[in-house]
Parts: structure tokens; sequence; C-alpha cells
């Protein structure tokens, strides 16, 4: 899970085995509270980085989309490499 203070734009990072850029961070006006706008590598997305008239960042049509900081996983961090991830009896052989 990411914290307010790992969200930063141009980071890349996975949403539900989706992977892309994070692009927009902050409020928005189609929902309440913080918001992290991602421009997918693909396109599964639901927008272009606009929401209803609003244009929080650009991207390609299909390849945006608007996710809380709870559903963002990093890439090439620590915290989420994949010794990080190995099952703790498994993680004691690689430390």
């Amino acid at each position: 899970m990411a914290t307010a203070t790992e969200l930063t734009v141009d980071a890349r990072c996975e949403i539900q085995g989706k992977m892309g850029t994070i692009r927009f961070v902050g409020p928005t006006e189609f929902a309440t509270g913080k918001w992290v706008g991602v421009e997918l590598d693909e396109a599964s997305g639901k927008n272009n980085g606009s929401v209803k008239g609003k244009h929080y960042f650009d991207c390609k049509p299909n390849h945006g989309v608007f996710v809380r900081a709870s559903q963002i996983k990093f890439l090439n961090s620590a915290v989420n490499s994949p010794q990080s991830q190995v099952s703790t009896p498994f993680k004691e052989l690689y430390n």
C-alpha cells in the first residue's frame, strides 16, 4: 500500500496487475478525498486523464484511471521487490 509521501508524479506503479505511471495526485471534482491519476501502459483504462469535462492529466484515450492510494503498488522499490514478497519461511534463506 502506498503512503501519501510516496505518491509522486512519474513514479512507476501497478494497479490490479496493470502497469502504469502516476500522472496526478490530489483532490478532484468528481469525488471527495485524494485521488491518484495513473496513465496505464495498455488501453485498459477508463479515460484520457479527464473526468466529467475536467482535465487532470494527459494520456491517450482509455489509458487513464483514477484510484485511491491504497490501490497503488510501486515498481522498482525495496518494498515491492521480489525478495520482500517471498513468504516468511523462505525469506530466511535469502537473508
